[in-house]
């Protein structure tokens, strides 16, 4: 224990000044020093991609520094000096910063590279510093895979593979009056290096410097590039499966760059913990004394300090600001700035007053200076663009995982994704939601719940699906719960959009259908950002976070996902109640009734096409489906907590729960709902489709049950059962799957098997073909779980069950009550011999 504390307490303390012992000393006056040609990178040029210096010509050495610098130099101060002399940029890095860890941004500003998703989402970040290599500066990438204890032997191995990449190399133009190296590092922002820019194939004569900026710990430089490259396949956002690659095109960027040193004192780390949901930086310590290469993980957290440290509350040293957008709709922004402040509550629990705010950006027209793209600004950006998501995310110190820089994105239209799941889930509960548009109050707490689940993630924390399921679904119909929890689910960080389970009668207020912040994420935000007084170093603090965490086995909507768990039906996506998925699925059902009842009246207006109609019963047939995965889910289930070395961590569902799972989707996802056929909504959005869209949907709930990890988790469940009678076993699954997809040849009688029907019966033999014939495609991806067919129960069980089928198929033959029925079945049978055969 001892030796982990020291391991990462004097890695954070000289991650900087250890790798500077091992550099070239650097000049200490302003005569320029012979150059070091032994330690010059190999094949390294006067411009940052090796070529010759700029501007004019070969350079033979360090020049007098007005000539350099000259009369027409417009120079600000700041974390070094920068100078601008019409179309170049020099740096004046002092002795002092040669060998600083510093945090090099690139962010797209404008493009025409017509992939918002992508394009708005990207850019990039790299801790990097500047190096001196006689009349010489790089700049190298620095690398945190590996650590090691200082004072241990295999260090100064460790010590060489922190050496990262050399992004750029520049001559030393000369030496200020401290010995400062000027650079010109124009060509940095204008080369083809892959880690910095975006665009490719960068054309110089196109593009040009729009400014630079110095600040006392950081500089911005903003430039426009033009060349070549690829706008994304599949357009906006990339849907709709693979597509041919685009081709080169000409491209302009107004990209931000933005380079801060990073903090002299790294923030002490907080170890990561499986039970508890945080974003972590991970790297391998080659000095632990366990005999294998041990990966270490530290949360991402913003830096928080009380200004009264003995007080049990306080307000930060420093708060967490997000500035938002100047370009955010300004109906919007007072509920922008909401959900910046609902963290407020959690952070209190942590112990902080005062901790987090939205605030407006100025304008350039207020402050020309500032930046939303600066390193030092936490941001929401509101992008233009036709993609229905929003993102968040953060740059962090990889010494200790303090949060630099939170970055949220909010693309326009969320809210049409917002209005189409608030409707489809709860427009039955809430009259606002029973035309449309949809009021600006209630579209602008749509607005704001996203907000605050995207700056969740901008403060650290990942998805928790498993919140979902931690309250019983009778208690999230109830006013009363939902009040004195603060919602139907305990966090806010779960994709458990809108509360479908509560009933008209059950009369709840609409504020409580959307999720806020919750138990869990005051628990985690506590757990996470909570000081511990007297512990000096991340292992003291490790007794009191095992401490804080076990909480959860009182709790259990204290829980989060267990990361490898992939068969835990309670870990689910767009859920709510899957404590009992079955149960909160009728209920859910029953709304979605009401709300395709719903659709005429809402989407039907004269003078206009029916799109509307169309997008929104695509919404309801969706959600249809995603009910049926979440029943799905529960066959071959395993119930799962993580427990940090305290016993087992997966339990089997009760075979039970797994036999009225497969009843119910004998009853729903195998008969297409009639309120999704009725003529009066089909007839007035197509002339074909509904067969179509109902034998995907139903192919697709196929084809999870048939998951081969399902599968063998059903095999493995029996083998280890000490009594193989009371587990759902892989045979009860084909049992149970043959009434619900085949109980017209089952039964007595004419047999009659309508289009729907038969399309389900296909696609379960598709489904069983996957498993017994898989691909050489399949069989040879690297990924893939599926074991060769000879290797498993499966093979035996689906070739029974489909002789068996035959069979019946044969007999019903006689009992066919239209000829469409006999040619399926003759269809079937002539189907199952392929398939047998192939499996041979």
């Amino acid at each position: 224990m001892k030796r982990m504390l020291r391991t990462f307490s004097v890695l954070a303390a000289t991650a900087l000044s250890a790798y500077a012992c091992a550099q070239a000393p650097a000049a200490t006056t302003p005569t320029p020093p012979p150059a070091n040609d032994t330690a010059r990178p190999a094949g390294a040029g006067g411009g940052a991609a090796g070529g010759a210096a700029r501007p004019g010509g070969a350079q033979s050495g360090p020049r007098a520094y007005s000539d350099v610098v000259t009369s027409e130099a417009v120079t600000q101060e700041g974390l070094f000096k920068v100078h601008r002399v019409d179309d170049t940029i020099l740096f004046e890095i002092p002795t002092s910063e040669l060998d600083t860890e510093m945090l090099l941004i690139s962010r797209p500003v404008e493009s025409t590279l017509q992939n918002p998703a992508g394009f708005f989402g990207g850019g990039s970040s790299n801790v990097v510093q500047w190096e001196r290599y006689g009349n010489r500066i790089v700049l190298r990438r620095q690398d945190y895979t590996l650590t090691a204890d200082p004072d241990s032997a295999i260090w100064r191995q460790v010590q060489t593979f922190r050496r990262g990449a050399v992004l750029a190399s520049f001559e030393i133009r000369s030496f200020g009056p401290d010995s400062a190296a000027v650079i010109d590092v124009t060509d940095l922002f204008f080369s083809n290096i892959p880690e910095l820019n975006p665009v490719d194939a960068i054309n110089r004569s196109r593009s040009w410097i729009d400014g630079a900026w110095a600040f006392p710990e950081n500089v911005n430089v903003e430039v426009t590039q033009s060349g070549q490259a690829r706008a994304a396949a599949g357009g906006f956002g990339g849907f709709g499966g693979a597509a041919a690659q685009p081709p080169m095109r000409s491209q302009t960027a107004k990209v931000h760059f933005s380079m801060v040193r990073l903090p002299v004192a790294p923030m002490m780390a907080r170890w990561h913990d499986e039970r508890v949901g945080f974003n972590s930086s991970r790297s391998y310590d080659m000095s632990r004394p366990e005999h294998r290469a041990h990966q270490v993980r530290f949360i991402h957290r913003f830096r928080l300090e009380k200004q009264n440290p003995n007080a049990e509350i306080s307000d930060p040293v420093e708060p967490i600001i997000y500035w938002i957008d100047p370009a955010t709709p300004e109906w919007i922004r007072p509920w922008i700035i909401e959900g910046v402040d609902k963290w407020q509550s959690a952070f209190e629990e942590a112990g902080f007053s005062n901790a987090i705010f939205g605030r407006m950006a100025p304008t350039p027209e207020e402050d020309p200076d500032f930046s939303l793209f600066d390193a030092r600004h936490s941001v929401i950006y509101w992008r233009p663009s036709t993609v229905a998501n929003a993102t968040g995310g953060q740059i962090v110190d990889p010494r200790s995982g303090e949060i630099i820089k939170g970055e949220v994105n909010m693309y326009h239209n969320i809210m049409e994704l917002q209005k189409n799941w608030y409707f489809i889930q709860v427009g039955p509960l809430d009259e606002r939601a029973q035309s449309l548009p949809m009021p600006d109050s209630l579209m602008a707490r749509l607005v704001e719940y996203v907000v605050t689940h995207e700056i969740g993630h901008s403060i650290g924390l990942p998805h928790n699906m498993k919140a979902s399921a931690q309250y019983p679904v009778d208690s999230i119909r109830s006013r009363e719960f939902l009040e004195r929890m603060n919602g139907h689910v305990a966090t806010l960080m779960d994709y458990s959009r809108f509360n479908y389970v509560a009933q008209p009668e059950d009369s709840i207020p609409p504020d409580l259908l959307i999720p806020k912040v919750g138990p869990y994420d005051h628990f985690v935000v506590r757990w996470g950002y909570r000081p511990i007084p007297g512990a000096r170093t991340p292992d003291e603090e490790l007794p009191t976070l095992d401490e804080w965490a076990l909480e959860q086995d009182r709790f259990p909507w204290l829980r989060f996902s267990t990361p490898d768990a992939s068969g835990d039906p309670e870990n689910l996506t767009e859920a709510v109640g899957d404590a009992d998925a079955v149960y909160a699925t009728q209920l859910g059902m029953r709304n979605l009734e009401r709300v395709v009842d719903m659709l005429l009246p809402v989407a039907e207006v004269p003078g206009r096409s029916y799109s509307e109609l169309q997008i929104l019963y695509g919404q309801a047939v969706g959600q249809w489906g995603r009910y049926m995965g979440h029943v799905a889910a529960i066959v071959g289930g395993a119930y799962t907590q993580e427990t940090a070395g305290r016993g087992p961590r997966f339990t089997p569902l009760e075979k039970s729960r797994q036999r009225a799972a497969l009843q119910y989707l004998g009853q729903t996802a195998f008969q297409v709902p009639e309120m999704f056929l009725r003529p009066e909504l089909l007839r007035r959005m197509e002339n074909q489709g509904a067969v179509d869209r109902f034998r995907n949907a139903q192919a697709s709930v196929l084809n999870n049950l048939f998951n081969q990890n399902r599968l063998d988790r059903l095999i493995e469940f029996e083998a280890l059962a000490s009594s193989p009678s009371d587990v759902y076993t892989l045979a009860d699954l084909m049992t149970d799957l043959r009434a619900g997809v085949w109980g017209e040849i089952t039964s007595g009688g004419s047999v009659r098997i309508n289009t729907y029907r038969r399309n389900l019966q296909r696609a379960y033999l598709a489904a069983a073909n996957a498993r017994l014939n898989p691909t050489e495609e399949e069989l040879s991806r690297a990924n893939n779980p599926a074991p060769q067919p000879w290797a498993s129960d499966v093979r035996g069980a689906l070739r029974a069950e489909l002789q068996d089928l035959d069979g019946l198929a044969q007999q019903a033959l006689s009992r066919a009550g239209d000829a469409q029925t006999r040619v399926h079945l003759r269809d079937i049978r002539s189907e199952i011999a392929r398939i047998l055969d192939s499996s041979e």
